[in-house]
């Protein structure tokens, strides 16, 4: 899967890009957030930039996520708006710079992230870093209600099942370039 996303032509990536964002839009207006965290895409992952950029001029608040260099295998968030100074991380991934204001978990009302596959029941196969799981594990919110995790991917990446792990955390919805859906398991 992640061969075939990085081999997509700028062309396409373009097209499914702006597909999902209207799609994504369409789906915003119905989770109504304060707080939205995105990402910067990178080998064929989908470019959420302009939506990002949009939803901020709307007041939206933005946030990116950032590898935490003090804990390895660990991410947070932190505020982003299009004319901020961007860093780059150990994986040359543009992030918000440290001085960037820290979002918390109890922040977020809803998360975009990118995967690598996806299945019907919400599943959810990553890069394999484990960040997204752990920042996002049930057991770290108390009694604040975890966000709305919504997958974003080019329909490929569908597949017919995946095994999910104890340690997974599900989506609560994926959007693509065909449109977007909410899965029904519980939070």
């Amino acid at each position: 899967m992640r061969r075939r996303r990085a081999r997509l032509s700028s062309a396409i990536l373009r097209a499914n890009s702006v597909a999902i964002a209207a799609h994504a839009l369409r789906c915003l207006r119905l989770l109504g957030p304060r707080t939205l965290a995105g990402y910067f895409g990178i080998r064929g992952e989908i470019d959420l930039t302009g939506l990002l950029a949009r939803q901020a001029s709307t007041g939206v608040r933005v946030a990116m996520p950032v590898l935490d260099r003090h804990r390895p295998g660990r991410m947070h968030f932190r505020a982003w708006s299009p004319e901020d100074r961007l860093c780059h991380n150990g994986f040359g991934i543009p992030e918000p710079c440290p001085d960037a204001p820290r979002i918390w978990r109890r922040e977020l009302d809803v998360v975009l992230l990118p995967l690598v596959a996806f299945d019907a029941n919400g599943h959810r196969l990553g890069m394999g870093g484990g960040y997204y799981d752990r920042y996002f594990a049930l057991r770290r919110f108390g009694r604040a209600p975890r966000p709305r995790l919504i997958g974003i991917a080019h329909a490929f990446q569908q597949v017919p099942r995946l095994e999910r792990q104890p340690w997974d955390v599900p989506l609560d919805g994926v959007i693509t370039e065909h449109g977007w859906s909410l899965f029904r398991h519980q939070r």
